[in-house]
């Protein structure tokens, strides 16, 4: 049964029946990236007034049809990534013969599914420009509209895509770095030209909250639940850290901080578990047991689609934030 999502000083959106509003409207949007279907869709079932965002990667494979198609009701703002950072990560071991033209034709078919699409931005040196333009160019050229991804905060590449006009600029992976003051200089300069911006992998509350950053994906979800990680709004400690990483050794004496907290000793475990029973309907038996790695992804989804609801009552209520249309 749906209780209402806790709050702390990030004080989550009220409950409303005009959740679309909320998502395609001048908001921040959070995107999970590369969910599984069967997770979109048992979040769904537990939350259907909360529609996830979901970032797709043309370079990782899986049942697009299902995300474009078949369950495309249940999801919010539903967008695509080219891959290149993926295939990047592998220094183009994996590379498509022809990637241009693959991606081009892939996304001339399905363009329609999506809220928007990124650019094939294949070179992440702060030199790429040039060679990511090109691409930029080509998608345009076949009817495209991808937005443009920036990889030098410094050398005029924002400047120059203001210039061109496009709405939405994305900031990528940089040689120089993305630290805060980084990456202020940076979305401001976008934010002040009445653009979106769009920041590739990061979902760091400060950073979030503070700069006018429209968009945004996470992978790290995944990835806590991989090492066997959860995440919660733990408002009880809300003063001193306003989450909490949980993991669950197989004795109470083993304490890893690298890892998080051990559920076992933690002392808010009572508040945790009355947290998932309320908001997932399920117990520390489902975070333990044969369908774990399900149920730990669940309350990730749910801590990061919470982050955005928090955020983006933050951006309107502190920062006084206001995104173009």
């Amino acid at each position: 049964m749906w209780m209402p999502l806790r709050t702390n000083s990030l004080s989550c959106a009220p409950r409303s029946k005009g959740w679309g509003a909320l998502f395609f409207g001048g908001n921040m949007l959070l995107h999970i990236s590369s969910p599984s279907i069967a997770q979109v869709l048992a979040f769904h079932s537990l939350h259907p007034e909360l529609p996830l965002n979901v970032l797709l990667s043309y370079a990782v494979e899986q049942p697009f049809d299902d995300f474009q198609e078949v369950h495309r009701d249940k999801i919010g703002s539903l967008i695509l990534d080219s891959g290149a950072y993926t295939l990047n990560k592998s220094k183009w071991a994996k590379r498509p013969k022809d990637i241009l033209t693959a991606y081009a034709n892939f996304c001339s078919v399905t363009s329609g599914y999506y809220d928007f699409l990124f650019n094939l931005d294949e070179n992440f040196t702060s030199r790429g420009f040039e060679e990511n333009m090109y691409n930029q160019f080509g998608l345009e050229a076949v009817g495209l509209s991808p937005v443009p991804v920036v990889h030098n905060l410094y050398n005029g590449e924002i400047e120059r895509l203001l210039d061109y006009g496009y709405k939405i600029i994305a900031i990528g992976q940089c040689e120089q770095g993305r630290n805060f003051r980084q990456l202020e200089s940076a979305v401001n300069r976008i934010h002040g030209a009445q653009r979106k911006v769009h920041l590739f992998g990061v979902t760091e509350v400060g950073v979030l909250q503070d700069l006018p950053i429209w968009s945004c994906d996470s992978s790290s979800w995944s990835q806590y639940v991989k090492y066997g990680q959860v995440m919660w709004w733990n408002d009880a400690n809300k003063d001193w850290n306003p989450y909490d990483i949980l993991y669950f050794p197989k004795t109470e004496s083993e304490h890893d901080a690298a890892k998080g907290k051990n559920y076992w000793d933690y002392r808010f475990r009572e508040e945790f578990d009355a947290y998932i029973g309320q908001n997932l309907g399920i117990t520390i038996d489902h975070l333990i047991g044969s369908e774990k790695e399900l149920y730990r992804s669940l309350v990730n989804i749910l801590f990061y689609k919470e982050m955005e609801l928090r955020i983006t009552a933050y951006h309107r209520d502190v920062k006084g934030f206001v995104f173009p249309d």
